[in-house]
């Protein structure tokens, strides 16, 4: 996930990669994982970097999407999205909680059909999950599949919340 991100998505150089590496991470010799703490911190260190003037929450939207720009620059990512525009966006989105648990994530998520062309993705967690990143991650993947979503948050607590998905 970190060389995703930080390596092929944002290509960290300079002073955000001297940022990073501050926060326990050198993005020129990767650990195999880290904590979710670490990756939190380091979203932001990149939103605060790379996106001064926005909100952290649409600067966490950007790195989302940054996110599933650099899996797609890998061998895997350009397989499935080659298979996106097929798999459509109803599947794509029944599938993305079996998806996010193949990585090894802690996260709990569930999908949760309330029409058509509308959804409720639930995230219910131990931890602090940044709603802005996961809006970014769905965007983009979903604009794969040649789908304009609009995705908005009901924030329950700060490990909880739901995305309302729909185009």
């Amino acid at each position: 996930m970190f060389e995703t991100l930080f390596v092929k998505g944002l290509r960290a150089e300079g002073v955000l990669a001297d940022l990073l590496l501050a926060e326990g991470v050198d993005v020129r010799d990767l650990e195999t994982e880290y904590p979710i703490r670490v990756l939190n911190r380091c979203v932001d260190v990149a939103c605060g970097h790379l996106f001064p003037d926005l909100p952290l929450e649409d600067a966490r939207l950007r790195v989302g999407r940054s996110f599933v720009q650099g899996f797609v620059q890998t061998l895997m990512g350009r397989v499935v999205a080659a298979g996106l525009p097929m798999l459509g966006p109803v599947r794509y989105l029944k599938r993305f909680p079996d998806h996010v648990l193949m990585d090894g994530s802690p996260l709990r998520v569930t999908l949760v059909q309330v029409g058509e062309r509308s959804f409720r993705m639930e995230f219910r967690n131990e931890f602090l999950v940044m709603s802005g990143f996961m809006t970014g991650v769905l965007q983009e993947w979903l604009k794969l599949t040649h789908t304009e979503a609009t995705i908005t948050t009901e924030r329950h607590s700060p490990m909880s919340f739901d995305l309302h998905i729909a185009w």
